[in-house]
């Protein structure tokens, strides 16, 4: 009989964590909803107080010749912390980017982590950082990594393919030479130009 219920707590305590990692996964679902969207009333319920997202913070002490208005936009991002850093990260990305999309590929949880795969697109038509609108198109690929504290997201991590994309804006660009087969190998249909 015993095992009958240590078998049952056990079952118990399992359906718990499928339990909350489906609701870890509805709240990341939630907050690409928030990118894609822009509306932003339910951040409070989904971001951490502390939450930190290591995308959003840059040592730009090695950089020399920055703006002062970028520099100083950089300390006061790097400061940001909980609810007001995604914010403003929301707000910062959909003023850069018109139709900014990203769109779920896969997604898994496990303990207290989500990871997602995403297909992220849009336009460059306003400032982002030092890099002004180009209005060229983008589409790239990236994970993002969240990390839950309290039922809330408290971290986060992405590895993006910010070759292609700085590509697709026009920041890169590869020598004659080799520009095809870069095209072939990052999966870019079309130049950045006729983009």
């Amino acid at each position: 009989m015993t095992n009958v219920n240590m078998h049952s707590n056990n079952d118990n305590v399992c359906e718990s964590k499928i339990g909350e990692q489906l609701s870890n996964i509805q709240k990341v679902r939630q907050l690409i909803k928030i990118l894609n969207t822009g509306n932003l009333e339910n951040v409070e319920n989904l971001i951490h107080d502390e939450y930190f997202n290591h995308e959003s913070h840059i040592d730009a002490s090695s950089m020399q010749s920055l703006p002062e208005n970028i520099s100083q936009q950089i300390e006061k991002r790097n400061k940001l912390m909980g609810p007001s850093e995604f914010i403003d990260t929301v707000k910062s990305l959909r003023n850069a980017f018109t139709d900014l999309t990203y769109d779920e590929k896969e997604i898994h949880s496990d303990n207290n982590t989500v990871i997602g795969r995403y297909t992220v697109s849009g336009k460059h038509t306003g400032q982002f950082f030092i890099f002004p609108p180009t209005g060229h198109n983008f589409r790239y690929e990236a994970v993002h990594i969240y990390r839950f504290q309290d039922g809330k997201i408290r971290e986060h991590k992405a590895v993006r393919d910010d070759l292609s994309f700085m590509y697709q804006l026009g920041f890169i660009v590869p020598t004659s030479q080799y520009e095809s087969l870069f095209r072939l190998w990052k999966g870019v249909s079309k130049r950045r130009d006729d983009v």
